[in-house]
This record gives C-alpha cells, structure tokens and sequence, in this order.
C-alpha cells in the first residue's frame, strides 16, 4: 500500500511524504510516476532545465516509520523501550565492544524518537479538545506519564554511567533532549490550559507550571543548553544546538544510501555496439571500391573520407536509438538503502520530459483541463519515475520495533520554476460608480502534479496544484 500527504515546507520548496507500507512478502516493489505539468512561460524544457539540476532540486530522504506507542505505554517500567535500552546496556557491559556500543546508541536515540511521536500526538489530541469535554484526569494523566518516561531514562542512565563512562556523553545527548522536549509540550500545553476557563483546570495549571520548573531547573543543574529571555546570541545558539540534537536523535530512522548510475554496463556496451555497427557499414562501402579501383589512389582517398562521413553519422544515429531504448529499460540512477549495514531498499530513479501525446489518458483526466487550455500549448511535462524494492525479511531481522513500512521523504525545489515568472502582484483599473480606482490583484501560475501510485495489483492516482508566484508558494491543493 501507498500513502501521500504532502505540505508546504517553505516559500520555494513543496514535500511529499509517501509511505510504502505491506510486510507479508519477502520482497515488495512499488512504483511511482509522477507528471509535472509546467507551464510553458516558465521556460522550463529540456534545453534550458537538464537532469542535473533536476536531481540537485529533488531531495529524497529515507526513513523506519517511528513505532506508535503511547505515552502510557512508555510510562511502563516494562515497555519495550526501556527493555531494549536495559539489554544494549547489560550487553555493553560485558563484551565493551564497538558493535554493542553502535547498538547502544542505537537504542537511545530509538527511546527518545518514539517518545518524541508519542508526545507530540497526544499534546495534540489535548490541545484540539473542546471546554465541553474537557477531562483534567487526561491531562494529569500525560503529565504523569511524561515524568515515568524521562525517569525511566535517567535511571538507566545514572546507573550505566557510574560503571561505563565512555557512554556517559552518549546518554547526555538524549538525556537533554528528552528535558527539550519534556518542557517544550509542557509550555505547549500550558498556553492552551491558560485559554480554557472550566472547572479543574486550575489544578492542571498548576501541575504543568510544576513539570515546567523542575525540566528548566534540571537542565540548569546539567549544565545543559536553555534559552534565554535577555540574551539573543544565546537563544540563537540553543535553537542550533537542539536542531543538531532532533538530527542526531532522528539519525537512528533515516537509512543511509549510496548512488549511482543504472546500468552503465548495458549502456557502454550497447554504445560499442552501435560504434561496431558504424564501422562494420563503412567498411562494407569501402572495401568493394578498393578491389576495383586500386590504381586511382586519389579516387580510393575520397571514396574512404565519404565511408568514415556515413561511418560518423551511422554511429550517432545508432547510439540515438539504442539510448532511447535502452532509457525505457533503465532509470537515470539506483540508490542502496542500508540499515545497520545490510542492504535493504533498492531505489531506482528517471526523469524526462515527455510529449503531451504520450501522456497517458487517465494522467490527462486527473489533470483535467478545460476546454480552453486544451486549445492552447499549455504546459511543458516532466515525467519522474521511481520503483522501490523493499527487502522486508532483512529489515524485520535487525529491527526490534513493530515494522511497518518506510517512509520516503521527498522535497521538491521550485526556485528555479521562478525565474521567469513576472511580478508577484498586477495593477487593475475598473470603475466603481463614478470614479476610477487602481487595485492590485495577484499575479499566480498553476504547476499540476500528479502521482500514478502502484503497489501490486492496486493502483492509484493523486493530483495536486500548486499556486506559485515569484515570491514563492501560495497554495498546495490536492485537487
């Protein structure tokens, strides 16, 4: 199964976050073609935009989906979380080796992620409740479990450190994190608590102020990194230290991959195919002329000149078509997804421009143009194919987390769609009753998208549009 959701990430650049979940076969494939229609004033075409700026504008990052556990469940002294973390521990301490320490580490940041998940969802899930079903019991509820789940950690923490000091800036990392995050929600819930004027909700007050002073003392008696309400420079930093902090913890999810071209062998060999075909045809014009006239050295001269002419074209237009075959058959490039050093997810990635003829029809109807568009050369079309092979068997092995799929993170950067497009806002005269007046209305232009998603026998589509202006996005809508 496919999922989309896609958001606006910033001014110039609009993500998809596609979720290829299904684990009941060894291996899963999925496809993914998507048509990006753009319109022809951008200048956008195969002259002006290559493959190369393509890809540097196309960002792909691979992810674990984080396991969905609740807060509750975390709270548990015998969760997994703290099981897991409580095994890599132990096994450290007796083998001190540097693969049980990866393990480690591991397993740190794998407690502070899904506690990230947790309490982001469920703060949520307060915050969007109603004075009408207002529950105070819900709320001292998370409060509590906020406190097991970061006393848990530092249990374990504190004790491994006494014994294993080598692991003691490792666990600091998360341990930190865990009090930015633990204050962070808390301050979250506090401003929706102090917007709710119902019965209880002054205990709960009270309770999440508490919470709120113990992490921001605690983070001063660590010596941890906190902001600052007099100093700039400082809170500057902080936000950079606790982004380092979310991509350190977060690195646990990601998989690393490793690119380059699909199948250069079949390409270089099928190009001194066609490079032997040329010489192969020269030679058979050449040869007859030599046995017949071998007393005209002259004639002989010219009649070779003209056999390597037709020798060079033959083998420019030989590579021409084997190439456009052989771009049917392969991608532009292959990447190998690695988690915990197996190789587990096989992508592979092509990007072209197409000719509106060759667009399929059911694309043409999730586009949906009108009668007009139809009449005028509207767009330009890129087509951007991506397959995906995922190895279930391997990832469940070396996961101790439910499986349940990867998520494939893809930001696509539009600052080069932008170039050409004409002021971002266009003065309009128009009467109103007896005088003229001057308004400025926004001057926009509609990129199309549309996702053919395939995973086995099901197959679906999904069409967005986004609204661009010179300034940047204006809308992302999923038509």
């Amino acid at each position: 199964m496919i999922q989309v959701k896609t958001s606006i990430h910033d001014r110039f650049s609009v993500e998809f976050k596609i979720n290829f979940s299904g684990k009941e076969q060894q291996h899963r494939l999925f496809k993914m073609n998507s048509w990006l229609f753009i319109p022809y004033s951008l200048n956008i075409n195969a002259t002006t935009y290559s493959k190369e700026q393509f890809y540097q504008d196309v960002k792909s990052n691979v992810r674990l989906k984080t396991p969905l556990f609740t807060l509750q469940q975390l709270a548990d002294a015998e969760s997994l979380t703290v099981r897991n973390l409580s095994a890599a521990v132990q096994k450290y301490a007796e083998t001190q080796t540097s693969v049980c320490l990866q393990d480690l580490e591991f397993h740190i940041k794998m407690y502070v992620a899904i506690y990230k998940s947790a309490l982001r969802d469920e703060t949520k899930a307060l915050q969007a409740a109603s004075e009408s079903v207002f529950n105070p019991d819900a709320w001292k509820a998370q409060l509590t479990a906020m406190r097991r789940v970061v006393r848990h950690y530092r249990e374990i923490m504190r004790n491994s450190s006494e014994s294993l000091s080598a692991v003691a800036s490792i666990f600091q990392y998360g341990d930190e994190y865990l009090s930015h995050l633990t204050e962070l929600h808390a301050v979250r819930l506090m401003r929706s608590a102090t917007a709710l004027s119902v019965i209880g909700i002054e205990d709960v007050r009270q309770e999440i102020k508490s919470l709120i002073i113990e992490e921001h003392q605690y983070k001063i008696d660590q010596g941890y990194a906190h902001f600052s309400l007099s100093s700039v420079a400082e809170n500057r930093d902080m936000f950079m230290h606790q982004n380092l902090l979310k991509k350190y913890v977060e690195s646990a999810l990601y998989l690393k991959s490793d690119s380059q071209p699909d199948g250069a062998a079949a390409k270089e060999i099928t190009l001194s195919f066609a490079a032997g075909l040329a010489m192969l045809i020269s030679m058979l014009i050449a040869l007859p002329f030599q046995k017949y006239l071998g007393q005209y050295p002259i004639l002989i001269f010219v009649i070779l000149v003209v056999a390597y002419m037709f020798k060079d074209r033959i083998k420019e237009y030989a590579r021409n078509r084997f190439a456009h075959r052989l771009k049917s058959r392969f991608f532009d490039m292959k990447n190998k997804v690695f988690f915990r050093g197996k190789e587990v997810v096989n992508i592979k990635e092509g990007m072209d421009f197409i000719d509106d003829s060759k667009t399929p029809d059911e694309v043409k109807f999730s586009r949906n143009r009108s009668d007009l568009e139809n009449r005028i050369p509207l767009e330009q079309i890129i087509l951007y194919r991506k397959q995906v092979e995922i190895d279930n068997e391997s990832l469940s092995q070396r996961y101790e987390y439910r499986y349940d799929g990867i998520n494939d993170i893809t930001r696509i950067h539009l600052q080069h769609f932008t170039a050409k497009m004409d002021d971002p806002e266009i003065d309009v005269t128009m009467l109103d009753g007896e005088r003229v007046q001057t308004m400025s209305i926004p001057r926009v232009y509609n990129l199309h998208i549309v996702l053919q998603c395939v995973a086995g026998d099901m197959l679906d589509y999904h069409c967005f549009r986004l609204i661009m202006c010179r300034d940047g996005i204006v809308e992302c809508v999923e038509i």
